[in-house]
């Protein structure tokens, strides 16, 4: 199978259509407490603990590291840096209460980490302790660090409303001279803070800038609508649901919900209530932002203090399972995602990413069964049921995908741009069941809602290619993708592969060595390559490059032909017999050529 059939990239592409992971927490943790890990008391002894926990840190198991560090600790209590790797473990894996004790003990010993006095400053305002937030907030700023400056700002102006004083907290965020991206986060907190204190105009103003800045930001949309609304504007908050949902679909469910609200009898709801709600919002915010740059620990922090703070900050608790998704720890965001209330508008949105990370952990019946039930609920959603059909399409269920994607069209009537995935995804669908025709339409319409877009572009030129039809527009195209993506190792591919079968053999070469650099383990592309060294008279690398192929795991129709071409190489055709014998018979190569 060539590279350029995987799946990987449909449940990748889902997040434009669902918002992501998702769950609860009350008390102390967003993990419930029967799942925190019991120390193994086979362990015995320091070394033990602290290996175990060494492990599990490797392997991103945040509960259980901090419960290893912790039982390490209490072996050797006087050991820096069991504590400190104790304080990050426990807030990260949501036991801020423990954090806490530990940080008042790791500060003695260490004024200047800055976990710990984040921790602090966090149990001061849940506890409604100004002043005592004020100090850790202080010391924090004076660590230097434009992250420490950021978290250090917001959690001082939301302090400053928590003790009376909202028109002060607002001019210090205009006056802040920190780099550009600092204007998302300053732009909206003064505009939440000046909501909060019925202060509309400002609040008008400072969250249409945020809003202009993050037009997709569905947190930074529901404030400015809310506070629209709030100041007797109901038409133009109306209008900013309508142009929220044109430019990026999906999210009918968060609109509805909140047009219902404003179109009510009732007064319309702030986003923020209470100060610490709006600390709360902030470090939600930091650490959706650091968890996508990668900051997996550190990330994870920021969204747990968030929980412990707003126990009811279901956005927060979604963007913990994203964290966890990314830890590979699929059980933990699993259990996140079920954590959310039924009655939660985002419970939707948590059942989708619960049931896409339970096939990953091939659980593939449940997930399926969840998604059906969904679509069954819902039919107009249409973002999960392109979760259900990506997932046929990972068990190569061809045609019940594009039954799915079928139905998913039908239901939009006028399907808009942020859903040209349907058309990609279907297309591929037909492709895979032999109906290219259809699936030629399906890539056409697909790039004419999105004309560079390079996954279409690799496809449908690749396809070309392979069938051996409109030769030079499909080698632009697969130019074209590359030259979006350069990095990306099964676009590389398709580019050497494209070159191979039109029998420019150097320059497929180069283009597959690269894609091997980019993707050394992937068997596919090794066995291109070494067909590209074959067919140049580079037959000792062809064969080191097949046997590198064979030992990857490959699917077993590829694993045959490879075994074929290791005890007999190529003919002059570049193409084995069994190939050549099913193009024949079928009219096209099939996927066992690539």
């Amino acid at each position: 199978m060539s590279a350029r059939k995987s799946t990987v990239g449909g449940l990748l592409l889902l997040a434009m259509v669902v918002t992501g992971p998702a769950a609860a927490s009350s008390g102390d943790t967003t993990v419930p407490a029967e799942i925190l890990p019991v120390p193994t008391k086979g362990l015995g002894s320091l070394s033990g603990y602290y290996l175990a926990a060494r492990h599990a840190n490797l392997r991103k198991d945040l509960s259980a590291a901090a419960g290893f560090f912790h039982s390490a600790l209490i072996a050797d209590p006087d050991n820096l840096e069991l504590l400190e790797n104790a304080v990050l473990l426990n807030v990260a894996s949501g036991n801020i209460r423990r954090a806490a004790e530990l940080s008042t003990d790791l500060l003695e010993r260490n004024p200047t980490d800055q976990v710990a006095l984040m921790t602090l400053a966090v149990a001061a305002i849940r506890a409604g302790k100004a002043e005592e937030a004020f100090a850790y907030v202080e010391r924090l700023g004076d660590l230097g660090g434009q992250l420490q400056e950021l978290v250090s700002l917001l959690m001082d102006v939301w302090t400053m409303v928590l003790d009376g004083h909202a028109a002060q907290a607002i001019a210090k965020l205009e006056e802040v001279k920190g780099p550009a991206w600092f204007n998302t986060f300053t732009n909206l907190h003064a505009g939440l803070i000046a909501d909060h204190a019925r202060l509309f105009e400002v609040a008008e103003d400072r969250l249409r800038l945020a809003v202009e800045r993050d037009p997709t930001a569905i947190r930074v949309v529901d404030a400015y609508a809310r506070s629209l609304a709030r100041a007797g504007k109901e038409d133009r908050a109306l209008t900013v649901l309508d142009t929220f949902e044109e430019r990026l679909g999906g999210n009918q469910h968060f609109t509805e919900a909140l047009r219902a609200e404003i179109e009510g009898d009732g007064p319309v709801a702030p986003q923020i209530s209470y100060p610490r709600e709006g600390v709360a919002e902030a470090l939600h915010g930091i650490g959706t932002a650091i968890s996508r740059d990668g900051g997996d620990t550190f990330g994870a922090s920021m969204l747990q203090f968030s929980l412990y703070l707003a126990p009811d900050g279901y956005y927060p608790a979604m963007a913990l399972g994203n964290v966890f998704e990314a830890m590979r720890q699929y059980q933990a965001a699993i259990d996140v995602y079920r954590a959310i209330p039924g009655n939660n508008a985002l419970k939707r949105n948590a059942r989708v990413q619960e049931a896409l990370n339970l096939n990953i952990l091939e659980r593939h019946d449940e997930a399926i069964a969840i998604l059906v039930d969904l679509v069954r609920e819902d039919p107009r959603d249409v973002g999960t049921a392109i979760a259900l059909g990506n997932v046929y399409r990972s068990r190569e269920r061809f045609a019940e995908a594009a039954e799915i994607y079928t139905a998913a069209i039908d239901a939009l009537g006028e399907v808009p741009q942020p859903f040209w995935t349907l058309y990609y995804y279907r297309g591929i669908a037909h492709e895979r069941t032999g109906r290219w025709t259809a699936a030629e339409k399906d890539f056409r319409k697909a790039l004419e809602m999105q004309p560079e877009q390079p996954l279409v572009l690799n496809y449908l030129g690749y396809s070309y290619i392979d069938r051996g039809e409109n030769l030079d527009e499909a080698l632009g195209m697969v130019r074209r993708a590359v030259k979006q993506r350069p990095e990306d190792g099964y676009i590389v591919d398709s580019l050497g592969w494209a070159y191979y079968r039109l029998g420019r053999y150097n320059d497929a070469v180069r283009e597959l060595e690269k894609a091997v650099h980019l993707r050394p383990a992937d068997p596919v592309i090794n066995d291109h390559l070494g067909d590209a060294y074959w067919m140049v008279g580079r037959k000792l690398e062809a064969m080191f490059q097949w046997s590198h192929a064979r030992d990857s795991e490959p699917e077993p129709d590829a694993l045959e032909i490879i075994l074929h071409k290791l005890e007999n190489g190529l003919p002059e055709s570049g193409v084995p017999p069994r190939i050549r014998a099913a193009a024949s018979d079928t009219g096209t190569e099939t996927d066992a050529a690539q």
